[in-house]
């Protein structure tokens, strides 16, 4: 099946823009984007002991994310091949935008912090 040439122009765009924004409409995925803005370089790893799921199961969502444009891979060999993310630039702007006015996740020591689950009244 052949895939339709993407639009030039304006719409071109918006259609990057609407790839990206669906990339981030899911859980695993959106954990994984606001990770990796807040830890610049974290590795493929620490992605998954963070969010908690399979390594398989990542590397699909991660992948997605990648397609969608909004992280940068980057691999480096020290001693066995280490994976690391950062966002991109959309991935950049994106974060900009649906997080505008909300503190930051991470201290300035770079580790991750882990907000406690809001208390809903009974």
């Amino acid at each position: 099946m052949k895939t339709p040439a993407a639009p030039e122009g304006p719409d071109s765009e918006v259609i990057e823009r609407l790839k990206a924004y669906t990339a981030l409409d899911n859980p695993i995925r959106l954990r994984a984007f606001r990770l990796i803005h807040d830890s610049p370089g974290v590795p493929f790893n620490e992605i998954a002991k963070h969010i908690r799921i399979e390594s398989g199961l990542l590397a699909y969502h991660l992948g997605v994310l990648k397609a969608a444009g909004v992280v940068e891979v980057a691999y480096a060999r020290e001693g066995r091949q280490v994976t690391s993310y950062r966002l991109d630039g959309i991935g950049q702007e994106l974060h900009s935008e649906l997080f505008r006015g909300r503190p930051s996740r991470t201290p300035k020591t770079g580790k991750v912090a882990l907000r406690p689950a809001p208390v809903r009244p009974s």
